[in-house]
C-alpha cells in the first residue's frame, strides 16, 4: 500500500534530529518506569508502571518513525491517524522497519484506553519494537 496524496509533509534536518531526540527521551522514559516498577529490571502485567512504559515504547516509536521517513525521503506523515504512518514508513524503509511500528500501534489503545491492563507479551513485543524502531532511526542520522 502506498500513503495516500496529501498524507505527509516535507521535514527537514532539524525536525529529523527533534523527532529523534524525542524518540529517544520517550524510550529513556520508559526504561526509568522499567526500573521503578519491575523487579531485578523485569516489567509485568502486575507492574504499577506497565501501561505507562507501553506508551512511552510506543511513542519512542512513532517519533523514531518520523526520524527515519525523513532522514530516507525528507517527507513524514503528517496526520493525527498513527496507523497513516506505517505506509509512509513502509515505502520509506521496507517492511522490516514498518513491522515495528505495526506492533507498537496494535498495542497503543490496549496501553491507554483499554480498561484491562497490558499483558506480559505486549510489553515484551513493545520494548523490543520500540527499541528497534529507535536503533533504526539513529543508523540513518549518519
Amino acid at each position: 500500500m502506498t500513503p495516500r496524496t496529501g498524507t505527509t509533509a516535507q521535514g527537514d534536518e532539524s525536525f529529523r534530529r527533534g523527532r529523534l531526540a524525542k524518540a529517544t527521551e520517550f524510550l529513556d522514559a520508559a526504561d526509568t518506569l522499567r526500573e521503578l516498577g519491575g523487579e531485578s529490571g523485569v516489567l509485568t502485567s502486575t507492574s504499577p508502571f506497565a501501561n505507562a512504559f507501553v506508551v512511552q515504547c510506543v511513542l519512542s516509536g512513532i517519533a523514531a518513525a518520523d526520524a527515519i521517513c525523513v532522514a530516507r525521503t525528507g517527507r513524514y506523515s503528517r496526520t493525527g491517524a498513527h496507523d497513516e504512518a506505517v505506509p509512509v514508513l513502509r515505502a520509506a524503509a521496507g517492511q522490516a522497519v514498518a513491522k515495528h511500528l505495526e506492533v507498537l500501534l496494535a498495542v497503543k489503545n490496549k496501553a491507554e484506553y483499554n480498561a484491562k491492563s497490558v499483558s506480559d507479551t505486549d510489553i515484551v513485543r513493545a520494548a523490543a519494537a520500540a527499541a528497534a524502531e529507535a536503533l533504526e532511526s539513529a543508523a540513518r542520522s549518519d
